[in-house]
């Protein structure tokens, strides 16, 4: 995904149903790496609620978003959260974790096997003994046309709002979903600033990542269907991995 400059109004369409989620984890464990950390939506909630962060993103653009927000946030807060550029299929790092998270179904950003592969590599490595892997993945819907558009609007102000329009089209015999992003600024009903941007996803089964998972030495401790912890169905939405290094 060539996350750029409309990074800075991705919080805006942000859902936040899985913080309390990876906060539980992370509170336990004190420490925690983010993959895919973006604007900081995730890690910012986890420091404010005591736990240190390293996070990793491969865009300057959502990077510099992240440390604009963690300017307005007190001094303790901004101790906890540590950011670095890199990309989450090869990376290493000073020390190991003992929980590593990967939200928003970033993973999915993984659109190859040999990607998907090297990344939980990667996070095997940098995970502590008995450390803990927690990441959520999207299903695909029964029935849903390949090809799809919606257009959310969110009010910055009194004055101002942004438009968001979303094309995505999904190619069955890949699993690979294109992702087109416009984004228009308006200032009093008159245009401001547009971007467009552009990505790719895979969409994986829960199969196939649980058996990639077990491949790489992973225990797979618990599969969810929910951030509510529902069990997993095939009508899930999501899929919730909660994996251990032995």
């Amino acid at each position: 995904m060539n996350y750029g400059p409309a990074s800075k109004y991705y919080d805006l369409f942000a859902s936040g149903d899985d913080i309390d989620f990876y906060k539980e984890l992370a509170v336990k464990c004190g420490r925690a790496l983010e993959l895919g950390v973006g604007t900081g939506r995730a890690a910012i909630e986890l420091a404010k609620a005591g736990v240190t962060v390293w996070g990793i993103d491969n865009s300057k653009y959502m990077l510099g978003a992240a440390r604009q927000k963690l300017r307005k946030e007190s001094s303790a807060v901004r101790r906890r959260v540590r950011l670095k550029l890199g990309d989450m299929r090869n990376f290493r790092l000073k020390g190991t974790f003992p929980l590593v998270y990967i939200p928003s179904s970033t993973f999915e950003h993984c659109i190859t096997q040999e990607d998907q592969r090297n990344c939980l590599a990667c996070v095997f490595n940098a995970m502590e003994r008995k450390g803990i892997l927690a990441f959520d993945i999207s299903q695909s819907t029964n029935g849903k046309p390949e090809g799809s558009w919606w257009v959310d609007r969110k009010e910055v102000s009194v004055e101002e709002e942004v438009v968001r329009t979303i094309f995505s089209r999904r190619k069955p015999e890949t699993n690979i979903v294109s992702v087109n992003l416009f984004f228009e600024s308006y200032r009093k009903g008159e245009l401001k600033e547009k971007y467009y941007e552009y990505g790719e996803a895979r969409i994986s089964t829960k199969k196939d990542i649980q058996e990639l998972l077990e491949d790489l030495g992973y225990k797979v401790d618990n599969v969810y269907g929910s951030f509510g912890k529902a069990p997993y169905s095939p009508k899930s939405r999501k899929v919730i991995f909660i994996s251990s290094k032995p």
